[in-house]
């Protein structure tokens, strides 16, 4: 085999290339790995930015759901505030319209009492006239009677009259 001996300038020309390829190779896989360490940076940094991304929107609608449901609970109280109103104020005319009639039925009542009374009084009154009269005429046909025997006559029958007035 033949050697082949460089030259020593070439030889140190050689090593240094090979120095500078291995420290250029070095230098490239030290890049790639920057780039490749910023891609999955990007990655991530995209992912975090999804995901507050998400949480924010999940707040807003949480936020937008609370003020719904808050005005919801408003717009609820409201109409049972107004149903109570309107319950009270049927309750009230109902219970001013019973008033209204048992105030009626009293004085109908009061009413019939008093034409009872009215009538028992009326009758009262009747049944004391018939009983004067009863009384009276008996006397007065006795006294016209006895007048007429005497001999009076019409005259007796006028003072008779006069005297029942």
């Amino acid at each position: 085999m033949i050697k082949l001996s460089l030259s020593p300038e070439l030889a140190h020309a050689k090593d240094v290339g090979l120095k500078l390829r291995e420290a250029l190779k070095q230098q490239l896989t030290i890049i790639h790995e920057r780039v490749e360490a910023r891609k999955i940076a990007k990655l991530a940094l995209a992912e975090v930015r999804n995901i507050l991304a998400k949480e924010e929107e999940e707040r807003t609608l949480n936020h937008i759901r609370e003020e719904s449901e808050a005005k919801a609970w408003e717009r609820a109280e409201a109409r049972l505030k107004e149903e109570g109103e309107r319950i009270e104020k049927e309750d009230v005319e109902k219970a001013m319209e019973r008033i209204r009639r048992e105030k009626e039925e009293r004085e109908k009542m009061v009413e019939v009492e008093e034409a009872k009374k009215t009538k028992k009084v009326e009758k009262d009154e009747v049944k004391a006239d018939a009983e004067k009269k009863s009384h009276e005429k008996p006397i007065i046909e006795d006294d016209a009677k006895k007048v007429e025997k005497n001999g009076k006559g019409k005259e007796s029958k006028k003072a008779a009259a006069k005297k029942k007035l």
